[in-house]
């Protein structure tokens, strides 16, 4: 639920003529066909195949198979089965507008609209990619309650999880699980997460700048880890 709501508020937000980023190439693999479709030219297209390639190629190279490591034994508890089924989810947060660019990871955007990065799938690495590339503000959707926060640029929780969104009340700052139990669609949930966007954007504090999270991660190993 959470995905496609964040998905909902970044058309919004690219119709607005924002810009928006969404990172984590890991989680498009197994939908990397799907989340191609969007490239706004064919290089494009082209461009989001192959990073999702060569993910799987370095990976290959240290006798790994992320198509059977992942999901990871939380995803696993939180009901996914395959990484597919994962990366299903996982395209809906990037929005349905065309993609107009992909970037190195940090790299600052050339073009406005809906936009991809070529991070990791580390949480504090991933979300500070984005902010070094320029991002100043996150929205990160969690199923089992991620509590990341970013020493540079407020981070905003959201998640479809009425468990989780009791159990961590003081660290989710937006429940869309209605849109799951049919008293919320997803363009409302998509609005409100917008709404929170605007207020942040004009001081709000957010739940991980309350408790005075501030995570920042930069990699040196490689893109991909």
């Amino acid at each position: 639920a959470a995905n496609p709501a964040v998905g909902n508020m970044s058309d919004r937000l690219v119709d607005a003529g924002a810009s928006t980023v969404m990172s984590e190439t890991v989680e498009f693999i197994g939908a990397e066909h799907i989340l191609a479709r969007r490239g706004a030219t064919p290089e494009i297209h082209d461009q989001i195949i192959r990073i999702c390639e060569e993910y799987e190629k370095h990976l290959a190279g240290v006798g790994q198979d992320c198509r059977t490591g992942q999901p990871t034994t939380g995803n696993k508890a939180g009901g996914l089965s395959t990484i597919e089924e994962k990366s299903l989810g996982c395209i809906y947060k990037g929005g349905t507008r065309p993609v107009v660019e992909v970037l190195r990871e940090a790299q600052r955007p050339t073009k406005k609209g809906a936009l991809i990065m070529d991070t990791p799938g580390y949480d504090i690495a991933s979300v500070t990619s984005m902010v070094a590339g320029g991002a100043t503000l996150v929205v990160f959707t969690t199923g089992r309650g991620t509590p990341t926060g970013h020493a540079l640029a407020p981070v905003i929780k959201v998640t479809g999880n009425r468990e989780t969104a009791h159990r961590m009340a003081d660290n989710m700052d937006i429940d869309v699980s209605g849109i799951l139990e049919g008293d919320l669609t997803i363009e409302q949930a998509g609005s409100r997460i917008l709404e929170e966007v605007v207020k942040v954007a004009g001081g709000k504090t957010t739940k991980a700048e309350s408790f005075g999270f501030s995570d920042i991660a930069v990699d040196h190993i490689c893109r991909f880890i």
